[in-house]
């Protein structure tokens, strides 16, 4: 059985781990499980953990990058295009000043470049311990009307493999927000897909052709996803989301 983590940002509020709580967080997984990238086997008896970044913030490549060489752990980001630049000169201090309820507003993302850059993002990507998701390109709510699915769904994997010269094949739903047309068409483009839904994964498809994730912003200690009672809920709810095949 595999459990897909997810965090977002390193550092306070809602959506976010402290530095020193993911550092022993991370160094905890390291020395319990093996880390692993979708499509790679599963074992039935193995603990496996999929590590999941969203939104790809500049704390990623700051605060995670570093924690990935030490503790030799692998990590999918997911990356939201239209927020990338080609590179950045301002101090890091102003990158990371940025709160993730503002990130995303505005030109913030062109003045205060919140996000990893299209160099950095290059870097990780052929490190051997990143792999990079599309988080679509507005990182919107897919069911929007009149928004451009296309744009969002297969022209952001394109965009993706044309500036980082790798192969992407993971699609992460923004907002968790999608409709079963929608995930036909992510599938036609992706070979896995995935979304919140707390439970364990057999298989990176399962019966609904998704990969569960257990959010895992705002830790109150570095084991509190693998206690008894946590696995028997996420044990619960894959029952529970193949049987309502979601």
């Amino acid at each position: 059985m595999m459990l897909a983590l997810l965090y977002h940002r390193v550092g306070d509020g809602k959506y976010a781990n402290p530095w020193p709580m993911m550092d022993r967080h991370l160094g905890y997984i390291a020395k319990r499980y093996r880390t692993v990238w979708p499509g790679e086997p599963l074992h039935l008896f193995r603990r496996e953990i999929c590590l999941t970044f969203d939104d790809a913030t500049f704390d990623f490549y700051y605060y995670i990058f570093p924690l990935l060489k030490k503790y030799q752990l692998r990590a999918l980001l997911a990356v939201p295009v239209r927020y990338i630049q080609e590179s950045s000169d301002l101090a890091p201090s102003i990158r990371l000043s940025i709160p993730y309820s503002s990130a995303m507003k505005g030109d913030i993302y062109r003045t205060h470049a919140p996000f990893c850059t299209w160099q950095e993002l290059r870097e990780m990507a052929h490190s051997g311990l990143v792999q990079i998701a599309s988080h679509s390109y507005h990182h919107q709510n897919l069911l929007t009307p009149g928004l451009d699915l296309e744009l969002d769904i297969a022209q952001s994997k394109k965009i993706l493999e044309e500036k980082l010269g790798v192969e992407v094949r993971t699609f992460v739903y923004p907002l968790g927000k999608f409709n079963p047309a929608i995930h036909r068409q992510v599938k036609r483009h992706y070979d896995y897909a995935m979304r919140i839904g707390t439970a364990w994964n057999m298989s990176w498809q399962n019966i609904s052709g998704m990969v569960y994730r257990v959010i895992s912003d705002n830790l109150t200690s570095v084991d509190q996803q693998f206690c008894l009672k946590r696995k028997l809920t996420y044990l619960w709810f894959y029952l529970i989301n193949t049987l309502r095949r979601r």
